[in-house]
């Protein structure tokens, strides 16, 4: 599996690396793995998460219904009703 740099996913989400820090500290995205040197290291999913909250924060949903929406989210790809 690829892995990226908060910066490389900060271009490919659009979003800046101090929102990508923010979203990991208040729980919308998942800590990042850390490679050997301590960077954060991303995959595919981690962007696209990252592209769902922009469009959400586009239009117009808090970052407590963004939260409330990925919930549902995982809830429903672990088969939970």
């Amino acid at each position: 599996m690829d892995s990226f740099t908060i910066g490389e996913v900060a271009r490919q989400a659009r979003v800046g690396i101090d929102t990508i820090r923010y979203y990991e500290r208040n729980h919308l995205l998942p800590q990042a793995a850390r490679s050997h040197s301590g960077y954060r290291e991303f995959d595919l999913e981690d962007v696209k998460r990252l592209r769902f909250i922009r469009r959400a924060k586009d239009l117009g949903f808090t970052l407590a219904e963004i939260r409330e929406l990925l919930a549902l989210s995982v809830d429903r790809e672990r088969g939970v009703r």
